[in-house]
């Protein structure tokens, strides 16, 4: 699913809260099919990305509960157990498969100094590096920017100019 299908599936409204203003695609879980995505504004995400909750405002997952998306579902399960609310939780409907990625505990990746990495921060190279099948080195201090997340634990995806698509074990990395 691309992003120009998510907005249209969303009716370029927030799948969360139904606000129209600032909205952007959330990967909400890892997906073979590409649907793990979630269409926010930037309230909800910001409150999801920080984990700090305002209730009230997310009284709005009365609604999105219901939906037929299953991401969005997933998400609010999440959000409603991240709040304690067990008695929405109870109520709702999942399939074993939305069940089962839910209640699926995300890997918190580290760099060397211990801070969390997130998809799209930017990072430095503690070590230089050599890239196996590539003969090329990646040189103490580069800044690799836009980094991802992967299925390989300890590492991170990213481009790295002049050599391309890469993984990188986030023991050799800093956060900037």
């Amino acid at each position: 699913m691309n992003e120009k299908e998510i907005f249209a599936r969303a009716n370029n409204k927030c799948e969360l809260c139904e606000s129209e203003e600032n909205l952007t695609v959330y990967e909400v879980y890892k997906s073979d099919d590409n649907d793990g995505y979630a269409l926010l504004c930037d309230k909800c995400l910001s409150q999801i990305e920080s984990q700090n909750y305002d209730e009230n405002h997310f009284n709005c997952l009365n609604n999105a509960m219901w939906s037929e998306v299953p991401t969005v579902k997933i998400l609010s399960y999440k959000i409603w157990k991240a709040l304690g609310r067990s008695d929405m939780t109870d109520m709702m409907y999942l399939t074993d498969e939305e069940m089962a990625v839910a209640n699926k505990t995300e890997e918190v990746v580290k760099d060397a100094n211990g801070n969390i990495l997130k998809a799209g921060d930017s990072v430095s190279v503690i070590k230089d590096l050599e890239v196996k099948g590539a003969g090329k080195t990646i040189k103490r201090g580069t800044v690799v920017k836009n980094i991802r997340m992967c299925d390989v634990d300890g590492h991170v995806s990213c481009k790295v100019d002049g050599i391309g698509q890469v993984y990188l074990k986030t023991e050799f990395l800093k956060k900037i």
